[in-house]
This record gives structure tokens, sequence and C-alpha cells, in this order.
């Protein structure tokens, strides 16, 4: 798979919700994890201990984060705001924004994306969905790039 993608919480309100991100990130195969705003901190719903082989990055801000990130392509997810899912063309480079819980997103990314739901999602599932779209989406960009054919043709 070509390119990279990492996931952002902004203030994330319940720690539980971390070590499923952080697990779900490692599993999804996620170049990282950042945290603006708290402290991430080991929890037991990080069953694998994914902390251990993945970073997982501690921002005091948005202002400290968007200045690190300056030159990569932030992508909010928020409820009701930007473009659905499903007909999102994810970039090879994406870093992947979710807000606490509690609020909505107080920041703009280059992008925003959102899951057609109901109602609100949890956040470690909501983050779940999107790492899954974002390299399912990528597969698909992988299995058409002739170069893969004939390799695989080769195989």
């Amino acid at each position: 798979m070509r390119g990279w993608f990492g996931i952002a919480l902004y203030e994330p309100k319940i720690d539980a919700n971390l070590g499923g991100v952080v697990r779900s990130a490692h599993a999804f195969g996620a170049d990282f994890v950042a945290v603006i705003g708290q402290r991430y901190q080991r929890v037991s719903s990080d069953t694998t201990k994914a902390h251990r082989s993945l970073p997982v990055l501690y921002f005091r801000d948005w202002q400290m984060f968007s200045e690190v990130m300056t030159h990569y392509p932030i992508i909010t997810v928020e409820r009701g705001a930007g473009i659905a899912l499903q007909k999102f063309s994810h970039p090879q480079q994406a870093i992947y924004v979710f807000g606490g819980e509690d609020r909505t997103l107080p920041v703009r990314g280059d992008s925003a994306i959102h899951l057609e739901t109901k109602y609100c999602l949890n956040l470690a599932s909501c983050a779940s969905i999107v790492m899954y779209a974002h390299t399912a989406q990528a597969g698909q960009a992988q299995a058409k790039d002739p170069a893969v054919l004939v390799h695989m043709a080769a195989g």
C-alpha cells in the first residue's frame, strides 16, 4: 500500500476510547495516533498493547498540532459536516481528526467528512470505520495499479 495515514483525537473525553482507537489504528496499519490536548495513558481497552508498536504523539493544543502538521492533509470527521464517508476519495497521505465525545470540533482541516448515522457514534467505533474505509479504498487503488497486477501475475 502506498502512502500513510494517522489518527488524531482532539480533546478526547473517555480514556477507554483512546485505548480502542490505538488498538484499531495498530490493526488497520495506521502510522501514528496523535492526542491533542490530553495525554494518552495506557488503558485496559488497549488489550494488544499497541502503544508499544505504534507511536502515540502528544500535542498540547491545536496550534501546536497544526504547526507541526502544517504540510500534511488534515481531514476532520464530524457528524453532518463535509462529504459522506462512502463518497469520499481518500488521499494517499492523510491525518484524520476526531473530536471529543461530548462536543463538536472547534477546528477545521483541509477536508471534512462524516458518517451517515441516525445519531453520534462512540469515538473508537467511528475512528475504526474511517480507518477501514481508508485501507479498503487504498487496497482497491493498489489492486488497479498495473505494476501490482503484473507482479501478481508473475508471482
